[in-house]
């Protein structure tokens, strides 16, 4: 299957040697980070990477007064070693979300501060999960990666895994999606057994909800593998094949670029 993913993400590369969200979109910091660890640590998706990279070690997106610097902690894992990679990490490692308080309608743990989509907002889980999951395999003595996990524990829905933000609104218990708890459980791998445990149960259910998303199996994939969890690998490598062979993932260059690293040999931290 990383033969037909891995061809429809090649084939998406922009002449500047970087990746959009789409086939001849410009090219973006996480679709190119995606791809330089996806296509076997690509040079042309590197140097792009490097070219775009800002002096504080951060890759952005900026909209407007909101800077998206969520995709640092991927371009660090998508770089070689170096001073690059470092100054990647140290970003990663100090730019931390906006406290919130507490609140009746959003009731939360205030003193778990992850990682925001965008800098001076709030926590959220996917974006904390990257964070966590670069600093685990790239500095795993960071004081941060503590923070993280408490974020996650803090933020897990009561039927096990995790939704977008948090887990109760105005005295809703939000259900918990399929692509945010693979993320959750990607940079979670042996830092809590228990709510490890209880995320791969949800997400054994909710791969098989959402099996017509290509960004949820291929995440899902990546996650069943880093915790080497094989039947649910195989189980869901196989769905995974059958919807890029049908649908191509209709040219989502992100999806494509996680079908292709999730199902090849070069995911940071799966065991060969």
């Amino acid at each position: 299957m990383s033969g037909g993913s891995t061809d429809l993400l090649a084939r998406s590369r922009n002449a500047d040697g970087g990746f959009g969200p789409r086939a001849g979109a410009r090219s973006e910091p996480e679709p190119t980070a995606i791809a330089a660890l996806a296509l076997d640590d690509d040079d042309d998706a590197r140097a792009w990477l490097l070219d775009h990279q800002a002096v504080d070690g951060s890759w952005s997106l900026d909209v407007g007064p909101f800077v998206n610097d969520s995709a640092t902690a991927l371009g660090a894992l998508a770089l070689g070693p170096g001073p690059e990679r470092e100054r990647a990490v140290d970003h990663v490692e100090s730019t931390r979300a906006r406290r919130v308080d507490s609140t009746d309608a959003i009731p939360i743990d205030a003193s778990a501060i992850g990682w925001a989509w965008a800098t001076g907002t709030s926590s959220w889980v996917e974006p904390t999960a990257r964070a966590l999951w670069t600093l685990r395999l790239l500095r795993p003595s960071s004081p941060s990666i503590g923070d993280a996990v408490a974020l996650l524990r803090d933020r897990e829905c009561r039927s096990g895994g995790w939704n977008y933000g948090n887990r109760i609104v105005l005295g809703e218990e939000l259900p918990p999606f399929a692509e945010t708890t693979a993320v959750a459980l990607i940079g979670l791998r042996d830092l809590d057994d228990e709510l490890e445990a209880r995320g791969l149960d949800a997400l054994r259910r909710l791969s098989r909800i959402e099996s017509s998303g290509g960004l949820s199996l291929a995440t899902a994939l990546a996650a069943f593998r880093i915790h080497g969890s094989n039947e649910d690998a195989q189980r869901t490598r196989g769905a995974l094949t059958d919807l890029v062979n049908r649908t191509g993932l209709l040219g989502d260059t992100v999806a494509l670029g996680w079908a292709s690293l999730a199902s090849g040999s070069r995911l940071p931290g799966a065991e060969a």
